[in-house]
């Protein structure tokens, strides 16, 4: 009886360990839930990873973002730090860890990180873009466009660093340019509301208040909810 209760227990345990998910496993249901936006489950599977393995620099960064996603910035953070901390070569982290910042509103922290993001991968046009948002907040407005200028060279076909850049634009009064990077921004993504708010202000303070109420309808139209309040105050 002895020996028969040993055989079970011995092929039970061989049966339990041969069922555990590996840790790629794990990180491969991870990046599937991650996929289909369900964060809390994606989390779920990454804490079973970093208890296997608290040395996953990926596991903390993806977990991080999943945090992110969830508006999480306390946690999102400190899985960040995690994941710097274990491997410091890696753009990603600082890149996330950037927009944590650049979301709670701590914008030299945000530039600090996206500084150190860029010093690993030059040649990455998001790093650039968010760079010029966290620059444009504090108002250095020419390094913003120059950033914003170098995203397009690398990534032309994105619509952001146009739109950015005519925000930017405003901000010198530099109308004519920034209505021109507005009209490219709308030729690549034409259901881009932002760009069309933009352009309804810049024809409503140039005389052409009929051309930028329609252009305010339309930016209504594609949920920038901003226009609500621009069209209430100056198309009624």
């Amino acid at each position: 009886m002895f020996k028969v209760n040993t055989i079970i227990l011995l092929i039970t345990s061989t049966i339990l360990f041969a069922c555990s998910p590996s840790e790629e496993e794990l990180m491969q249901e991870s990046r599937k839930n991650m996929g289909s936006e369900n964060y809390k489950e994606a989390i779920n599977y990454l804490n079973k990873v970093i208890s296997k393995n608290n040395t996953n620099s990926d596991a903390f960064n993806m977990r991080g973002v999943a945090h992110l996603q969830l508006l999480d910035y306390s946690k999102s953070k400190e899985d960040f730090t995690k994941s710097i901390k274990i491997d410091s070569s890696n753009y990603k982290p600082y890149y996330n860890r950037g927009n944590v910042h650049l979301e709670t509103k701590n914008y030299e922290k945000a530039l600090l990180d996206y500084n150190r993001a860029i010093d690993l991968r030059p040649n990455n046009a998001d790093l650039y873009i968010n760079r010029a948002t966290a620059l444009f907040e504090l108002k250095q407005y020419d390094a913003a466009l120059e950033d914003n200028r170098f995203a397009i060279k690398l990534s032309p076909n994105n619509y952001i660093p146009y739109l950015n850049s005519a925000k930017t634009l405003l901000q010198f009064g530099s109308f004519n340019k920034a209505d021109s990077l507005l009209d490219l921004s709308l030729k690549i993504n034409p259901e881009n509301g932002e760009s069309y708010y933009w352009s309804g202000f810049i024809k409503i303070n140039t005389d052409q208040k009929s051309e930028g109420c329609d252009d305010l309808i339309k930016a209504k139209n594609r949920g920038f909810q901003d226009a609500i309040e621009a069209l209430e105050k100056f198309c009624e």
